[in-house]
């Protein structure tokens, strides 16, 4: 009997030993409210200039217009000059997530790029205005800075393995998804972590996180991989110290000018209303600024229709030379309010030729590219297509298109495209390599008579 005792005992023993041990399911709730307060919502502003009609130049005086500003606007002052162009706010919104107590937030590139303004507003409802420290296009991955301190940063996770239960999480508790690390990171180095987890608007720009509610990586709708699995770069490999120690830039310089912050000390010295705007403290001699009759002192308070609260939107005068060759800048000066007319310097007739034969025998005229543009293309080369006529349309090009290369060329400039157009002879191939949208690709056009 005892011996029959024994041998039960002994088979529950091994029967024991050889069933898999099954873990707690992770509380995805409370991983979720945990990671709450340090993730957010990040909104990107664009600022585009509006072309009128000259019957319609006093638009922005007009009393409807101005109810409508405000209703549907961000609680900006009015216009401030009645002629002054009126500018259309585009406005994308994702995620993000606090990484350092010291305001660094980390988001996706394709959320704030060509932005002029970008927002964080935090778990508690504060709004605060982001400064773009770096990013890459090719890992869809930004970092921002914000002017605060002791904020709830997400601890960073030291390792990960396949296998691993990992959780994204959107801003607002919204677009939980959960899944799996499917594949090692050793085997992934260079495509980053592999999940099956599902990343769409609502969760992209957020983290990832391990059921102890540490980052892993960054969510991106946009870094599909092969098998219907979603693609996330390591945050360790994107973050480094000294973004973690970053502080808000206090200078800014284009067009030649430097400006910085307007602070409190300098708003009572300079009599300002309020502590916005950008302070110039040097001018370029014989620069665009220079011509304009921008003086080393001035407060740039608008730019056409819009306030410049602070130095980052300044961000916007090259876009919105682009846009319309003019820009209207009001600054404050000595008392009062200016307005002044920042130009591009007019294209010289060293290449009338060659702008001649491109636009006849290429069928194309080009345009530079703004540094939103070049970002968009991971590029600094290009120029944009700006009008198609003859060979060129008939190959299928189109106009906003960016063309890098002709033959292999590198494009640097409208310049340096219309050099390279006078040295094709007639019937001969010209391999033209554009980007539109997603695609990039080459076009062959024949040089005509």
């Amino acid at each position: 009997m005892m011996r029959l005792i024994g041998v039960r005992v002994f088979l529950s023993v091994c029967l024991m030993l050889s069933l898999p041990v099954v873990s707690a399911a992770p509380d995805i709730a409370q991983i979720v409210r945990t990671s709450a307060p340090s993730v957010v919502t990040v909104q990107a502003v664009q600022w585009v200039k509006v072309k009128v009609p000259e019957e319609y130049k006093n638009i922005t005086s007009d009393p409807v217009y101005q109810v409508f500003t405000r209703v549907f606007g961000d609680g900006d002052e009015p216009p401030v000059k009645a002629d002054a162009a009126p500018v259309v706010k585009k406005k994308t919104q994702g995620s993000g997530f606090i990484i350092a107590p010291n305001g660094v937030v980390l988001t996706n590139y394709h959320i704030v790029v060509g932005a002029h303004e970008i927002y964080v507003q935090l778990s508690d409802k504060r709004r605060l205005k982001a400064t773009l420290l770096r990013s890459d296009s090719k890992r869809d991955m930004a970092v921002l800075k914000v002017a605060a301190g002791s904020l709830p940063a997400l601890p960073m996770a030291d390792n990960v393995a396949e296998g691993e239960f990992v959780l994204a999480v959107g801003a607002n508790q919204k677009g939980v998804s959960a899944g799996v690390v499917r594949a090692d990171l050793a085997l992934t180095k260079s495509l980053g972590l592999l999940t099956d987890v599902d990343i769409d608007k609502s969760n992209t720009g957020g983290p990832l996180l391990n059921t102890q509610g540490e980052v892993l990586a960054l969510n991106s709708n946009l870094l599909k991989s092969q098998q219907g699995l979603t693609r996330h770069v390591m945050v360790s490999k994107l973050v480094s110290s000294k973004d973690l120690a970053q502080k808000l830039p206090q200078t800014w310089q284009q067009l030649g000018f430097q400006a910085e912050n307007v602070t409190e000390k300098t708003q009572t010295e300079l009599g300002l209303p309020n502590a916005t705007g950008a302070w110039v403290r040097n001018i370029d001699a014989g620069s665009p600024a220079a011509r304009a009759g921008l003086l080393k002192g001035d407060v740039i308070v608008a730019l056409e229709s819009q306030r410049v609260i602070d130095v980052s939107d300044l961000s916007a005068l090259r876009d919105f030379l682009s846009q319309g060759d003019e820009v209207e800048v009001t600054v404050w000066r000595g008392g009062d309010r200016r307005e002044l007319r920042m130009s591009i310097p007019k294209a010289t007739n060293a290449f009338d030729e060659a702008n001649f034969f491109a636009w006849q025998r290429l069928g194309l005229k080009v345009r530079g590219l703004t540094p939103a543009q070049k970002s968009q293309v991971s590029s600094d080369n290009g120029v944009q297509i700006a009008f198609v006529q003859g060979a060129a349309q008939a190959a299928g090009l189109q106009a906003g298109d960016v063309l890098l290369s002709l033959n292999q060329q590198d494009i640097r400039s409208v310049e340096g495209f219309n050099q390279a157009a006078k040295t094709f002879a007639t019937g001969q191939s010209v391999f033209v390599y554009v980007v539109r949208g997603a695609t990039r690709q080459f076009v062959g056009i024949e040089v005509r008579d």
